[in-house]
C-alpha cells in the first residue's frame, strides 16, 4: 500500500475530467477525480489509497478544465464567425443591389468591429478564449 507521501505520476495531459488512468496489468487503477479533486489507487478492485490532489495534479486538472473551457470558446466562436459570414454577405449584397442605406452602413461599421474582436480572440487563442464576449455576436 502507498502512503500519502508517495508522488503518483499526473494524470494525462489531454484526458478529459474525470479520468481514470489504468496501468497494462489491469490489477492496479489509479483514478484522478476532477470535481471532488481525490485521488484514488485501487490494487484488485480494493481501494488503498484515497487523498487530496497534490499540488501538481491540482495544476495539471486546472489546465485540462481552462483548456475545456477554451475548446468550447473557440467552437462557439468559429458558429458565430459562421453566422456573421452570411449577414455580412447579406450587407453586401444589399450595397450591390444598391439598397443598404448609410445607417445600414453605421451599423454595419460597429457590428464588423465587434466581429473583428471575436477574430482577433480565435485567432490569438489562449488567455484571449478564458472568456466569450456575450456582446460579440453582431450580424450586422
Amino acid at each position: 500500500m502507498t502512503t500519502a507521501e508517495e508522488p503518483s505520476l499526473p494524470p494525462p495531459p489531454d484526458a478529459p475530467p474525470p479520468f481514470t488512468t489504468e496501468r497494462r496489468d489491469a490489477s492496479v487503477t489509479e483514478q484522478w477525480d476532477v470535481p471532488s479533486r481525490t485521488y484514488r489507487r485501487y490494487d484488485n478492485g480494493v481501494l488503498v489509497v484515497e487523498r487530496p490532489f497534490t499540488d501538481a495534479e491540482n495544476a495539471s486538472a486546472d489546465r485540462a478544465l481552462a483548456e475545456t473551457a477554451r475548446r468550447a470558446t473557440q467552437a462557439e466562436l468559429l458558429e458565430r464567425a459562421r453566422r456573421n459570414l452570411t449577414a455580412n454577405q447579406a450587407y453586401l449584397d444589399a450595397v450591390t443591389a444598391g439598397t443598404a442605406t448609410p445607417d445600414d452602413a453605421i451599423t454595419h461599421v460597429a457590428a464588423l468591429t465587434r466581429q473583428a474582436q471575436g477574430f482577433i480572440r480565435l485567432t490569438v487563442g489562449a488567455d484571449l478564449l478564458d472568456q466569450l464576449d456575450e456582446t460579440a455576436d453582431d450580424g450586422g
